[in-house]
């Protein structure tokens, strides 16, 4: 062990600690959805999650920091979502198809819609590099290891336009609101578009044998 001294946090930690971090970061997340980030307050999460704001700066400083660690939360749950089903893939190209799909799915849960508007909403003063880093960093990473997989020359970019692709025009009125009767039907779609245009680029690559 190295010798620097633990934080009163680190010192600390067991499974009570634990759980009332992650009731903390819950109650963080819904006031933040109901308030917006211009009016979200250390105050209203002290009193959503019935809690002293005493506690809120003992365990994550600051606003920022409650913030952040809240992401750093709803980060950690995209990537299991993501490989749902990539283990039962028949080939690289379907566990795109699985991969582009559980995105999408991930994209318009209820909770990670709202995230985005309020995020887009409050651009580069608010929520928005924060969002940047760590719920759409984890999943362009995600996607990056399987293009780099395949053999890309260029898996940072080829993630991007993949999840740019399937996302299309789509995206825009969902974020707007608008009422999407078939939506799977069109998500589906989207991926299936995306795979036909990259079929050609995707087949020239060295793809690993063992995939």
């Amino acid at each position: 062990m190295s010798g620097g001294s633990a934080t009163p946090l680190e010192q600390s930690a067991t499974p009570q600690v634990d759980a009332l971090q992650a009731h903390l970061l819950d109650h963080t997340l819904r006031v933040l959805l109901r308030d917006g980030y211009r009016r979200f307050s250390m105050n209203a999460v002290a009193a959503s999650a019935k809690a002293s704001k005493e506690t809120l700066y003992r365990h994550f400083g600051d606003k920022a920091g409650l913030l952040h660690a809240a992401l750093v939360r709803s980060a950690g749950m995209i990537e299991p979502l993501l490989h749902v089903g990539l283990d039962e893939a028949s080939s690289p190209i379907d566990r795109l198809r699985r991969l582009g799909m559980n995105y999408l799915h991930g994209c318009y849960l209820p909770e990670s819609l709202a995230l985005q508007r309020i995020a887009v909403a409050d651009g580069a003063d608010g929520l928005g590099p924060l969002f940047a880093d760590e719920i759409t960093e984890r999943a362009v990473a995600v996607v990056e290891d399987d293009f780099e997989a395949l053999g890309s020359a260029r898996p940072r970019q080829d993630a991007e336009l993949f999840l740019g692709m399937i996302q299309g025009k789509l995206h825009e009125r969902i974020m707007l609101g608008v009422e999407i009767d078939d939506l799977e039907v069109q998500l589906a779609r989207n991926v299936e578009h995306a795979l036909e245009v990259l079929a050609p680029y995707l087949d020239s690559m060295p793809s690993d044998p063992h995939r």
